[in-house]
């Protein structure tokens, strides 16, 4: 169910995430034209056809397949692309499990299909060696003027270029709710076992306990995908604790700090205080056992079976846990709490991106008159545009309301009421549309959760979810890393390959008690004299570069 703020709706899977993951989702400070925008709504049209395209023209498109959204090729929003535009999108589409290592193979060896999604790391890696469009050109062309809009209006859309060029198209979300990684705990055995609900993290590890006496044989707090920054653990709560991970390089903004600044978590005392929360939990019985081990599945498993009473992740699994949960146990119910207080006595966390995603559609530099891909794109950021690739076709799929926002029709949505794995993936599977899907400019929760209500799937929890962590003034919104240089971005992975290697071979060791927590001062120090210190020079100067520039 990472960050601008738009007018309408407001709580970030990304987003919703069932069973495999919720949607989430997702960065940036800036609002995206609202539904009233001015937004141009006319393509820019070949001569003769008044279609961006005079003759019909095949575009092939690679983007990640989710395991919840299968893709149907040429599926009903794309028909209707084909007949306002005269180009027909051909989906090559990668398992979102693969797909990193596909594309880095695409792009190594410059075979890009016409249009891909990629993200910063790949501009940073690939951009220097011609296998993009730079784009900047065709903007001050006026090839762009449905895109200018969102760039004019979003500041932050500055720190995904690289060397002032921009190489993408930035993914915008419309009209998102707001969530993020957070507390789930079940609640029905805090009011059966008269316990209160946790104000700080300390008080968490306390009601744990209590639960893991009342229930020897559980694991009352289960986690999925392990240990290190590059993992859930960290990656999840290490922020929240009082330090932080980044996005797994161990690089992350930090806004307690010196009033905001760049800091390498693992190198900081702050982050003793983490290894010290998890080493608690673990000796304590708490923590999964096999925490550094646990697939999705298996954490699925111990929290839909009443066997596991905590997580802290995307919180939006929440909802749909509690359903599976009560198969099992018809009064279980996980729900989110509040964001618990830290050692320093901070509640913070990081909402998912919602207007300013971390994921850009690039052209390919060898790609057939690059300029109609361009239109194509700049034309899907339209409002017309946004409404088809968002809730299909008005008057078949939808209708506008007296506002002019569109409102999906009953009797088409009710067709995927048993849906699988839920009804609105369904129906965007079948439609071909949402944030998934290849939308420049998408609404994800609103659609999520019209079909949730005309379903009948939208329920009390979803009212108390959804309030809770709108009110919870511990989330802000995430930060978006300033553009580095070519050789920035060579140094920082000359830093990390060694840095990240060593470090991952100690975590554990601390919280699974090998080491006594006193003993990562050591490794603290090396960790800043291998590369932590110099990781935040750079990015804070890239910082202070970018600040100069505006």
């Amino acid at each position: 169910m990472k960050n601008t703020t738009l007018k309408g709706l407001s709580l970030s899977l990304c987003t919703i995430m069932v069973t495999s993951g919720l949607v989430a989702c997702t960065s940036g400070n800036g609002a995206a034209p609202s539904a009233k925008s001015e937004t141009t709504n006319t393509p820019a049209v070949a001569a003769g056809t008044g279609k961006i395209s005079e003759k019909e023209r095949e575009v092939k498109v690679t983007f990640p397949e989710h395991p919840n959204q299968p893709v149907k090729n040429f599926a009903l929003v794309q028909q209707e692309i084909f007949n306002q535009t005269n180009i027909k999108l051909k989906f090559e589409n990668v398992p979102n499990s693969n797909y990193n290592d596909k594309k880095k193979t695409l792009l190594a060896t410059n075979n890009l299909p016409d249009i891909i999604e990629i993200n910063m790391s790949d501009v940073n890696n690939f951009a220097s060696t011609g296998v993009f469009v730079p784009l900047l050109q065709y903007m001050n062309k006026g090839l762009m003027p449905n895109f200018k809009k969102f760039w004019d209006q979003n500041p932050d859309m500055a720190k995904m270029t690289a060397n002032g060029e921009l190489y993408g198209f930035p993914a915008v979300g419309r009209n998102e709710l707001k969530n993020g990684f957070g507390p789930v705990i079940r609640t029905d055995l805090l009011k059966k076992h008269n316990l209160a609900t946790p104000k700080t993290f300390d008080e968490l590890l306390t009601v744990l306990s209590e639960l893991k006496k009342i229930y020897p044989d559980s694991t009352p707090f289960s986690v999925r995908k392990g240990s290190g920054p590059i993992h859930q653990l960290f990656k999840t709560m290490a922020y929240p604790l009082g330090s932080g991970v980044g996005t797994g390089t161990g690089i992350y903004f930090d806004k307690d700090v010196n009033g905001g600044q760049y800091v390498y978590g693992p190198a900081t005392a702050q982050f003793k205080d983490v290894l010290r929360f998890f080493n608690k939990a673990f000796t304590s019985g708490v923590l999964d056992k096999d925490y550094a081990v646990a697939t999705q599945q298996q954490w699925t498993e111990k929290l839909t079976s009443g066997k596991s009473f905590f997580f802290f992740d995307n919180s939006g699994f929440a909802l749909d846990y509690t359903k599976q949960l009560q198969k099992a146990v018809p009064d279980g119910n996980f729900q989110i709490i509040p964001i618990p207080t830290n050692a320093s006595g901070k509640a913070r966390a990081e909402y998912y991106a919602t207007t300013l995603t971390d994921k850009m559609f690039a052209i390919s530099s060898k790609a057939k008159d690059p300029e109609t891909l361009i239109k194509l794109i700049d034309w899907m950021y339209t409002e017309k545009a946004s409404n088809l690739m968002s809730y299909g076709v008005e008057g078949v799929h939808h209708t506008l309301d007296e506002k002019g926002q569109p409102k999906l029709k009953s009797d088409y949505v009710m067709k995927f009421k048993d849906g699988q794995p839920t009804a609105f993936y369904a129906m965007y599977s079948e439609l071909g549309s949402g944030k998934l899907s290849f939308t420049p400019w998408f609404a994800n929760m609103d659609p999520q959760v019209q079909v949730e209500k005309l379903t009948g799937s939208w329920s009390t929890e979803h009212e108390t979810y959804w309030k809770t962590v709108s009110a919870d003034k511990a989330y802000h919104d995430p930060y978006i890393d300033p553009p580095l240089t070519q050789e920035e971005t060579a140094r920082v992975k000359e830093i990390l390959a060694p840095l990240n290697t060593m470090l991952e071979q100690e975590y554990d060791k601390f919280i699974m008690g090998v080491k006594k927590i006193d003993e990562y001062d050591a490794i603290m120090k090396k960790a800043r004299d291998t590369g932590g210190s110099e990781l935040e020079k750079i990015y804070n100067g890239a910082l202070a570069r970018l600040s100069q520039k505006k």
